[in-house]
């Protein structure tokens, strides 16, 4: 497995990957599980941080804007998007199930569980079943 710690080191230092060496392993993780996930999560904590705030200008602008449509479209954006992530997470793979632990497990488990609330809603219970298999992992 790729030691995250080594890649995030790169880029908490400030360096730009300059060999090939380092553009590798770089590329390695961000096909791993572990980016896979975080990738998930980033994507569907940053869009409920762009819908407070999005709300917080509305309320201040008063545009005639349908806020709730709004809202519909870029959910199902983000949800597919971040779908396309954790849908390559293998849960028989010792790998995949070792960065599933070794994640923060409180914000996982928040993440996963809006998203299982989004895709129950569209009643994708296919998505719903992977997801509630991570979860079960998580525990």
């Amino acid at each position: 497995m790729m030691d995250k710690d080594k890649i995030f080191k790169l880029f908490s230092e400030g360096k730009e990957p300059n060999n090939e060496q380092t553009k590798l392993e770089i590329k390695e993780f961000m096909e791993g599980p572990y980016a896979k996930i975080g990738m998930f999560v980033k994507l569907i904590q940053n869009h409920h941080v762009f819908h407070l705030k999005l709300e917080k200008f509305l309320k201040k602008e008063q545009p005639d804007y349908n806020v709730e449509s709004t809202k519909e479209a870029s959910e199902f954006t983000i949800y597919g998007r971040a779908w396309s992530y954790i849908e390559q997470v293998d849960i028989d793979s010792n790998d995949d199930i070792e960065a599933i632990i070794s994640f923060d497990k409180k914000l996982l488990n928040s993440t996963l569980k809006g998203a299982v609330k989004y895709f129950e809603d569209l009643e994708d219970y296919k998505k719903c079943a992977h997801l509630f298999a991570i979860q079960k992992l998580l525990k």
